[in-house]
């Protein structure tokens, strides 16, 4: 087994790999393989922030593929369900195509929910698509794992990250706990890389939150929040505190004032789809999942 060099994005993971990395190019599709049964085995994406498509395809029911993304301080979950639109998936009902489970460093998991079919054109590959879901929120800091499991013959494109540069995607990593943790230091994620990687990953400022739950907020917290002084609102089943965001907004207080209290994802979705600033700001609000 081949160790390679160590990049600090966190000191309490190792990761010992068995195969060379691959440098790949934003956008350029990263294959699920038959042997990505989990996500262990599959490929690792060193920085979830930069833009991957990752692809998968099934022959039957039961069939399981799974990958892996590092977060560091401050970055934003970014994800995207897609088809491409032309038969036979497009002609597939969202229960036929395989569920995506998302866990997160510290066990969260959370099932995407196919909830759209908004067409996109992909001018890389010049390839027509069909969106049938989108996640995006602030990440918790280490390795989360991605898990494909199929109802049927399908094939599907996980976009993962937005931002448009060169990363590095390892295949054969295992990833272990370090002995040594610091208990008096906050927990830092850790990911081993090449020498030769073409990307030095910039820090990214963390942004500023009201308040932070891994419990999450009933329904009834969010409805007694509904005023300029203590505005929250669910946004894709998380929960964003806007308050401070009423009087700073570009279109105005109203549009923040009004789904103060109440979901505000069709709201939301139907001003600012497709665009990647609206959500980067709206995951500096973010305080933790709607749990119903």
């Amino acid at each position: 087994m081949r160790k390679v060099q160590l990049l600090s994005l966190t000191s309490l993971i190792t990761i010992f790999s068995l195969a060379l990395p691959a440098v790949v190019q934003a956008h350029q599709p990263v294959a699920l393989l038959s042997s990505d049964t989990t996500p262990a085995k599959g490929p690792l994406l060193v920085d979830g922030t930069i833009s991957f498509a990752v692809t998968a395809s099934f022959n039957k029911v039961g069939e399981i593929r799974g990958f892996r993304a590092g977060f560091k301080a401050g970055d934003a979950l970014a994800l995207q369900y897609l088809i491409m639109d032309k038969s036979p998936e497009n002609k597939l009902k969202s229960a036929q195509l395989p569920t995506l489970v998302i866990t997160s460093p510290s066990g969260a998991r959370t099932t995407m929910k196919l909830n759209e079919r908004t067409n996109f054109f992909e001018p890389y590959s010049q390839t027509k698509y069909l969106y049938l879901g989108r996640l995006k929120r602030l990440a918790e800091v280490g390795i989360y794992s991605f898990t494909l499991t199929s109802r049927g013959k399908a094939s599907v494109t996980i976009a993962v990250g937005e931002r448009e540069a060169s990363g590095e995607v390892l295949r054969g990593v295992k990833v272990l706990p370090t002995p040594t943790a610091t208990p008096s230091s906050s927990p830092t994620p850790a990911v081993t890389q090449s020498p030769t990687a073409t990307e030095t990953p910039s820090p990214t400022p963390s942004p500023t939150l009201t308040t932070q739950s891994t419990v999450g907020f009933s329904r009834s917290q969010v409805e007694a929040s509904n005023s300029t002084t203590k505005c929250w609102s669910i946004i894709n089943d998380n929960v964003y505190d806007l308050t401070k965001w009423i009087k700073s907004h570009p279109g105005g207080q109203s549009a923040i004032t009004f789904i103060c209290g109440r979901d505000g994802t069709d709201a939301f979705l139907a001003q600012h789809r497709g665009q990647s600033s609206p959500f980067s700001r709206l995951a500096s609000f973010y305080i933790g999942p709607f749990t119903g």
